[in-house]
């Protein structure tokens, strides 16, 4: 017979429990802006109604994404995601969740220029790359020229 595991007390709970973290930033979308504007770097005028554990599943054989905070603005799309146990595979996952989000959000025969801007951001509670860095951005740059970039940022902090 399995143990029940025990739910932790309220007062036990921090910002980095799934649930409260989502709970937070879809019933205080100005928290969520500014939380937003401050990891980045950014100004945001009003974010649509934030969406919490938003499935996306783009083909029926493919696999489906669990997004934990996605919000957007007139611009761009965000991906915020509470890390709270040590994943090896952030990169690919911050790829493949780039990529649902470029999916989602361009129809067909729609111009690939009509694409928003979109960021994965994983909060998480240990170095993911064990150099000890609050924060850690990404972007594609030529190897050859370091001047010339795709334009494509993910970030975790």
């Amino acid at each position: 017979m399995s143990k029940l595991q025990k739910s932790p007390a309220w007062e036990d709970l921090t910002f980095a429990n799934n649930f409260l973290f989502c709970k937070i930033m879809e019933s205080e979308p100005e928290l969520c802006r500014k939380i937003l504007e401050m990891l980045l770097n950014i100004e945001i005028e009003k974010l649509e109604p934030v969406q919490v554990e938003r499935t996306m599943l783009e083909t029926m054989d493919s696999k489906s994404v669990r997004f934990d905070v996605y919000a957007k603005d007139d611009k761009r799309i965000f991906d915020i995601e509470i890390q709270t146990t040590t994943s090896t595979n952030l990169p690919k996952r911050a790829r493949y969740y780039q990529s649902v989000i470029d999916m989602d959000n361009l129809s067909h025969g729609e111009n690939y220029s009509k694409l928003k801007d979109s960021y994965v951001i994983f909060l998480c509670l240990q170095s993911p790359f064990k150099k000890k860095r609050p924060v850690y951005f990404f972007e594609n740059i030529c190897r050859d020229d370091d001047e010339i970039k795709l334009n494509y940022r993910a970030a975790s902090f």
